[in-house]
């Protein structure tokens, strides 16, 4: 019986070196879990650019004519379709590679501009972690102004958005524009369509020649090319 003990005390007992060894391992294994995450944090995959088809813009399903009532459709959150103002556009009846039925698309509308994290949630491949950046990157933009602005949020491939845009409305009437004669420099340096240097050149360019007379004065900045310039222009106004 003692004979038995000793063996199984054997059997759990490492020597030196074979300590020293799974220290070894056990830090290999600590860098190697601790790099891949740094990595995965801090490299962005590259951007794959989506473009929504001519027709879905075109057709009439997907676009209201504008009338006398685009203050009501703001303020009517219950999503009156048919009062929403020209520039709301709906996704849903043009894509053909969901078939998902007329009610339990109707059910689901996303207005994209107001919805929370609890609303973007219940739309098909989005979940908690994906609807907050959603959200985080709408308040950086002042809204969004085209549904293909959400492959520029972290993760969002163009598989999930073909399967979230029947879902989603986009009113542009709810985007916030930015006051280039009034904006600060710190202000400026918060919007994602302009780098550091840009925002500063911006206001260097305001102090040296005077307010803007139009938005179009923007390029007159040579800092400002017309790739920023055309994604930049939605989001400026001149008061």
């Amino acid at each position: 019986m003692e004979n038995t003990r000793l063996k199984w005390r054997e059997a759990f007992t490492f020597t030196r070196s074979e300590q020293r060894g799974f220290r070894i391992l056990t830090i290999i294994l600590l860098l190697t879990i601790v790099a891949r995450v740094a990595y995965f944090r801090c490299v962005e995959p590259p951007r794959i650019q989506f473009k929504i088809p001519a027709a879905w813009l075109k057709s009439d399903t997907t676009q209201f004519e504008d009338d006398n009532s685009s203050d009501t459709a703001r303020n009517d959150l219950g999503y009156a379709f048919a009062q929403v103002k020209k520039n709301t556009r709906y996704w849903h009846d043009s894509i053909p590679a969901k078939n998902y039925a007329q009610p339990f698309k109707r059910s689901r509308m996303i207005e994209l501009n107001t919805a929370d994290t609890l609303e973007l949630r219940s739309l098909p491949s989005i979940g908690p972690w994906l609807a907050r950046k959603i959200t985080e990157y709408r308040d950086r933009l002042g809204g969004y102004y085209r549904a293909e602005q959400l492959l520029e949020v972290y993760r969002l491939t163009p598989g999930k958005l073909d399967t979230i845009a029947p879902f989603l409305v986009v009113d542009t009437s709810w985007v916030k524009r930015i006051d280039i004669n009034g904006v600060t420099t710190d202000e400026l340096l918060k919007h994602p369509y302009l780098s550091r240097s840009q925002a500063k050149a911006l206001i260097a360019y305001r102090e040296k020649h005077g307010a803007y007379a139009s938005v179009v004065d923007l390029k007159k900045c040579l800092l400002i090319d017309e790739k920023t310039f055309e994604k930049v222009r939605d989001y400026v106004e001149v008061r």
